[in-house]
């Protein structure tokens, strides 16, 4: 009896969306009224292979997993990035800390050719620590449509730097409130970046191949030390942002974005209304510069002053999706289960992050 408690117990966290702490790794897959768990490091590749090619959700505890391909169109939710050690009612920190959702290896995304799209994968509150890609080569070239990822940690690459990759036209990609602390940063064709904390420390390769590619970055705060002229820069328009760029190219348009540079090149045609000369040691409450740390909020210090095309401060705090890594699931805690002839009810208290 106690094993059939245990089971329903996570089955309940699953219907509630939540990723919790665990003693082992598990993965829940959800797929209408049906609910399978997987426990252990492969728990999130023995869930791909489990699901259904659409419409299924994958909820991770906290802990580290194994990566695996991502084959099917699914939503993957995880505890988050970061570890959050804050008291809530006056209860004992070390009983209510929050660890993250660890993928260690490459992520890829590899959709069979026989998934047509929309594709509509979404994925949240994921650390991957060692690169996301679309795989992509000279024999394949299966486009992703449809591909979401909110409050996910990305470093390694992100993207893909193969040849054929440029000639694959990835599309509705999109990024909110991400942190992307990358070797090299590959756009997709068509990919826009909201509330996003972008750090390159290698080379930024933009879409050079095809015309109509569509990068944006709106709301984000955008590092780059080195600008490598690996592949070519394609172009992108940047909005509303904090940007430090050791280079910047004529092809590229920047509006309403706050900079380290005194004036922009003429050449560069498009890009008005932004704020120049700005020293970022002393624009953020936090001190430090563009670095990043878990705990940075890039609050600027007088954010009345640098206004955006939308109304709202320029930067990862303004916009629509105000800088928050807290997952959207909610923490499940005293789940309490009771038998009541056939049925099953369940007492539980559930706070936000």
């Amino acid at each position: 009896m106690k094993k059939v408690f245990f089971t329903l117990a996570m089955l309940c966290g699953a219907m509630m969306g939540n990723a919790q702490v665990t003693d082992e790794q598990s993965a829940i897959l959800q797929n209408g009224d049906n609910a399978q768990i997987f426990y252990g490091e492969d728990a999130l590749k023995d869930a791909m292979e489990a699901a259904p090619d659409r419409g299924a959700t994958i909820t991770l505890s906290a802990g580290t997993f194994n990566a695996c391909e991502i084959t099917k169109c699914v939503n993957i939710y995880g505890a988050g990035w970061v570890t959050d050690n804050t008291p809530k009612n006056n209860e004992n920190t070390a009983d209510n800390s929050i660890r993250p959702t660890n993928i260690t290896g490459r992520v890829d995304v590899n959709l069979p050719e026989t998934l047509t799209p929309p594709h509509n994968i979404h994925l949240e509150g994921l650390r991957f620590n060692n690169g996301f890609n679309a795989v992509t080569t000279s024999e394949k070239t299966n486009i992703i449509d449809g591909l979401e990822l909110v409050k996910c940690y990305i470093t390694g690459d992100f993207g893909n730097n193969g040849v054929a990759f440029y000639e694959t036209e990835h599309k509705n990609i999109q990024l909110i409130q991400c942190c992307l602390s990358v070797g090299r940063l590959c756009a997709f064709y068509d990919m826009t970046l909201e509330n996003c904390y972008v750090g390159i420390g290698n080379s930024f390769i933009g879409h050079t191949t095809k015309a109509g590619n569509n990068l944006v970055f709106n709301h984000c705060l955008v590092n780059c030390g080195w600008y490598s002229s690996y592949g070519g820069h394609g172009p992108f328009v940047c909005l509303n942002s904090t940007v430090w760029l050791a280079d910047k190219e004529a092809n590229q348009i920047y509006r309403y974005c706050m900079m380290q540079d005194e004036a922009l090149d003429a050449g560069m045609l498009g890009s008005t209304n932004n704020f120049f000369g700005i020293n970022w040691e002393e624009s953020f409450n936090d001190p430090g510069g563009f670095a990043y740390s878990d705990t940075r909020t890039y609050e600027l210090k007088t954010p009345d002053a640098y206004m955006g095309d939308d109304g709202t401060q320029i930067g990862i705090n303004g916009g629509k999706y105000p800088w928050n890594k807290a997952p959207h699931t909610p923490v499940v805690k005293d789940l309490k289960l009771t038998i009541s002839g056939k049925q099953l009810k369940v007492d539980y208290q559930a706070e936000t992050r």
